[in-house]
């Protein structure tokens, strides 16, 4: 039930695009509508959810031009093979201890999502992950 729990609040706090939308998204739309998401994800440049039979993108992944983020690539390689893509969206959904933002009073911890221009930060804790504790 919790894993249903975490499912849901991912997707209900999250922007999420079909492969179809991305396709409507880019300048020049391939034919194929599950293209260019398809590609990307074979490539391992993005992942996706599968809820409902359909796969769903977070939005946090890509550009203003829809186009996949650098970084998303290198956080995949160091995150390293995933069985459940959900235990991927959970992972940069919630705030990690390992990415935090500090100010004149406080330490806050920081969604990877949230620290993607914070490449060094973001990197450390995907590859610090499997020795981390996840409740």
């Amino acid at each position: 039930m919790q894993r249903l729990r975490t499912m849901r609040r991912v997707l209900d706090e999250g922007e999420w695009l079909t492969a179809e939308q991305l396709n409507a998204l880019q300048p020049d739309p391939p034919a194929n509508a599950s293209h260019p998401a398809s590609d990307w994800k074979r490539r391992k440049r993005i992942f996706s959810v599968n809820h409902g039979g359909r796969d769903y993108f977070p939005r946090y992944q890509f550009d203003a031009m829809y186009q996949p983020l650098p970084i998303i690539k290198e956080i995949l390689a160091a995150f390293g093979e995933v069985a459940d893509p959900w235990l991927l969206a959970a992972w940069f959904h919630f705030p990690s201890g390992w990415i935090v933002r500090r100010d004149d009073t406080d330490t806050v911890a920081v969604a990877p999502k949230d620290a993607l221009d914070r490449r060094d930060a973001v990197l450390a804790a995907a590859a610090r992950r499997p020795s981390s504790y996840v409740a």
